[in-house]
C-alpha cells in the first residue's frame, strides 16, 4: 500500500456517558478507543510499504489515543491541521479545525516538485446540505493529501470508506484505490459517487 488515508470513528467513550452519568473524567476513559486503534494501526503498518504514508483524521480529544499507536510503528510523524475557514458548533469555542496524523517510514516517498506544503490546510468544510455522510470531508482536501504523498498509479486505501470521498479523490488523480465499509448503504453510496464523478469528467467543457 502506498498510502492509507482515512477518517476512522474517533469518538471518545466519555462523551457518550457524561450527559447521563456524573463522574470524574480521566484518560482511562479512552482505553477502549486506544485498544481498538492499536489493533487497526498494527494492520495498517503491516500492509503499508516502507516508502508509504499513513494519514488519519482525528480530534483533539482522541489525539492522545491515536498518536501513540502510529508513533510506535512509523519513524516520522507530523500533525497537520485542517482549518475549515469558519467556525462550526460549540458552546464557547466553536470548532473550526480537525487534526490529521501524518506518519511515514524512513524511506517514504517525497514529492520533489518544489512546492512548499504547510502543515495547516485551509479548505472549507462541505456544507451540511451537500453531505451524504455526517462527517464527509471535502474532495479537494483529500486530493491535496493524496497528491502530496503518492505518484500516479499508486495504491490508496481507505479502511473506513463512508460515502467514498477518499476513493473519489484518488480516482480523479489517477491513483488505484481500495476501500472497506461495514455499512452496506454507504458502500452503495460510494459506488454511485465515483460513477457520477467519472461521468462528469467525461462531459464536454462548456466554452
Amino acid at each position: 500500500m502506498d498510502l492509507v488515508l482515512t477518517d476512522p470513528p474517533w469518538f471518545t467513550p466519555a462523551m457518550h456517558y457524561q450527559s447521563r452519568v456524573a463522574w470524574q473524567r480521566n484518560y482511562g476513559d479512552l482505553s477502549p478507543l486506544k485498544v481498538w486503534w492499536d489493533v487497526v494501526s498494527q494492520e495498517l503498518a503491516r500492509i503499508t510499504k516502507a516508502t508509504g504514508h499513513a494519514l488519519a483524521f482525528c480530534s483533539g480529544d482522541s489525539l492522545s489515543a491515536f498518536y501513540p499507536a502510529f508513533y510506535g510503528r512509523w519513524s516520522k510523524m507530523d500533525t497537520l491541521v485542517w482549518d475549515k475557514c469558519r467556525p462550526g458548533l460549540g458552546a464557547i469555542w466553536r470548532g473550526q479545525h480537525e487534526l490529521i496524523i501524518a506518519a511515514r517510514g524512513e524511506d517514504a516517498r517525497r514529492k520533489d516538485d518544489g512546492k512548499l506544503r504547510p502543515d495547516v490546510l485551509r479548505y472549507h468544510a462541505t456544507p451540511p446540505s451537500d453531505r451524504e455522510h455526517p462527517v464527509e470531508k471535502p474532495v479537494a482536501l483529500l486530493m491535496d493529501l493524496i497528491e502530496a504523498t503518492t505518484d500516479e498509479g499508486g495504491l490508496v486505501l481507505d479502511p473506513f470508506v463512508g460515502s467514498g470521498t477518499t476513493l473519489q479523490a484518488a480516482d480523479r488523480l489517477g491513483r488505484r484505490w481500495m476501500g472497506a465499509e461495514i455499512n452496506g448503504d454507504y458502500v452503495q453510496l460510494a459506488t454511485e459517487r465515483i460513477e457520477r464523478a467519472r461521468e462528469q469528467l467525461r462531459l464536454p467543457m462548456e466554452v
